[in-house]
């Protein structure tokens, strides 16, 4: 059974919605909400099933990457030298 819920929004912020769906790889607004949904709840601590950490893991990768939240090698390398000693 499918459950719909409804969002209120202008033209324009469908509009960009449409737009940041299309950018981020996503064919349809709606696969965009659910993984937007998703990765928040990862960076919130919300896992969801054991089965689904993997992907879970995945879409808040996939999240970091697209939205720019990433660390330059060379930094990641020194925090990760860093921790050993």
């Amino acid at each position: 059974m499918t459950e719909y819920v409804v969002l209120e929004m202008t033209p324009e912020e469908r509009e960009r919605l449409e737009t940041l769906a299309r950018l981020r790889g996503y064919t349809a607004p709606a696969d965009y909400v659910r993984a937007l949904i998703e990765s928040d709840a990862v960076a919130q601590g919300i896992t969801p099933d054991d089965d689904d950490d993997l992907e879970a893991g995945f879409l808040q990768g996939w999240h970091d990457a697209m939205t720019g939240n990433t660390i330059p090698a060379s930094e990641l390398r020194k925090a990760l030298l860093d921790d050993d000693e």
